[in-house]
């Protein structure tokens, strides 16, 4: 898989990961957001996620380009910076770091026809700030899934989707979208617009 293509996923996953036992490997804490939207009785819809993480920079590694993260709670997180993050020389201990991770998908079910748009997968634009500044980051990227309603359970109000690789997944449908015989093989398209940035300010 491109690195392009999972940079946002690789990022996020750098300072916002989930939490490892050994010293300086600690989940960071941020505030999380969810929202969504749907038209009553329409399957599919729109799902936007933001995760944030303010921390200060407590300990720099200059020859391994690593930098130690610590949050209000006092959790700490030694992170590698990418190649991307091209001003790594300007950053110093106390410089206050904010990561944004926000993921928006798009969800619904195409209809019978209906010219299939333009596939994005892989789609990616990376942003950093002038040399010789603080360093920060932005990188935007939009993949999307193709799946196909595979079976349907009107009892238990779920969907089977297909999707290209073989794998199969069985999703609870919302109270409000009537189940119909005519969904079956129809093309589920998923798209997900993603979002990380970093920004850096001096103490």
């Amino acid at each position: 898989m491109p690195l392009i293509r999972n940079l946002p996923l690789l990022l996020s996953i750098a300072l916002l990961g989930a939490c490892a036992s050994q010293t300086d490997n600690q989940s960071l804490t941020g505030t999380v957001s969810q929202s969504a939207v749907a038209a009553e009785g329409v399957p599919g819809g729109i799902l936007i996620e933001e995760e944030t993480v303010k921390a200060t920079v407590v300990a720099l590694d200059r020859s391994k380009r690593t930098f130690t993260l610590e949050d209000e709670q006092g959790n700490r997180r030694t992170v590698t910076a990418p190649p991307e993050m091209r001003n790594y020389p300007q950053l110093a201990v106390g410089d206050k770091l904010t990561a944004t991770k926000k993921v928006e998908s798009s969800i619904y079910l195409r209809e019978p026809g209906e010219a299939e748009e333009e596939s994005l997968e892989g789609a990616a634009m990376v942003l950093t700030p002038p040399e010789g500044s603080k360093p920060g980051l932005l990188v935007a990227g939009t993949n999307t899934t193709i799946a196909v309603v595979k079976a349907i359970d009107t009892n238990a109000h779920t969907a089977t989707l297909q999707f290209a690789d073989g794998s199969s997944r069985t999703y609870k449908v919302r109270p409000d979208v009537k189940i119909k015989p005519k969904y079956l093989n129809r093309e589920v398209v998923i798209r997900q617009d993603s979002e990380f940035a970093v920004t850096v300010e001096a103490q």
